[in-house]
């Protein structure tokens, strides 16, 4: 599977699962359509902190893994057919914090990284450089940073952003609208390709008659005519789309 350098989203890998073997991707093995990563299949993506790698990834069969260098591996959860969210260790988090000596005193610039249990207990532990990415974050200055947050620059702050939201999902039966390796969604019983689409957010006017449902959760719907503005959500402004005509 392809995977990208967190931080850069560019250094493309290809991954085995089964023997954690890794080799870097050609630009000749990709498709010369592609001109973003999203145009790329790409199934997560991966870390390096001195010297070891570290991934994230979905696999072939809709499990979201966590591995580390020494082959470790922890499944965090699984997507079932029927688009829901199952926690494969109910429980498990992540804890970030900044790192320290035995004595007490703080390691400056570094953090630790635990993933713990149901009941606090550590399952892994690793130390990082948490420093330098903050620095990218703050010193990045582009269009794209009006709307990138520091999980978008450091990969652990992603992994524990994501257990997070998982957690959520599968505590709520949540249906995400969810966009495959090759670019497609399934909605409404529908593969549709993601170009195909059409979205709008709350209080904007429907470009389109038919039934909506949220991109947070395709269980909810509501049906709009062609010009009325698209409404808020439990309280909530959203993102809608288009799903059928009525």
């Amino acid at each position: 599977m392809w995977l990208y350098r967190h931080h850069t989203c560019s250094d493309i890998i290809d991954l085995d699962h089964l023997s954690g073997r890794w080799r870097p991707v050609d630009d000749s093995e990709k498709p010369a359509s592609a001109r973003v990563l999203a145009d790329l299949p790409v199934r997560g993506s991966y870390t390096v902190e001195d010297g070891r790698r570290y991934f994230s990834y979905w696999t072939d069969d809709d499990r979201f893994v966590f591995r580390a260098d020494d082959g470790t591996v922890f499944e965090i959860c699984q997507k079932l057919t029927d688009g829901r969210t199952l926690e494969s260790r109910p429980g498990m988090r992540c804890r970030i914090e900044p790192a320290k000596h035995g004595d007490g005193r703080l390691r400056q610039g570094l953090s630790t990284v635990t993933l713990v249990d149901a009941d606090g207990a550590p399952l892994y532990e690793l130390t990082y450089n948490s420093e330098h990415y903050l620095k990218l974050y703050g010193s990045d200055f582009t269009a794209a940073a009006m709307v990138q947050d520091l999980s978008d620059w450091d990969f652990f702050v992603a992994l524990k952003g994501a257990i997070e939201i998982f957690s959520e999902r599968a505590a709520s039966g949540k249906v995400p609208l969810t966009i495959d390796d090759k670019g497609r969604a399934e909605l409404n019983g529908n593969t549709v390709p993601y170009d195909e689409l059409v979205f709008a957010d709350s209080g904007a006017p429907s470009p389109r008659s038919g039934i909506w449902v949220t991109v947070d959760d395709v269980r909810s719907s509501v049906e709009v005519r062609k010009g009325e503005p698209l409404p808020s959500y439990r309280g909530n402004e959203v993102r809608w789309v288009w799903s059928r005509e009525r």
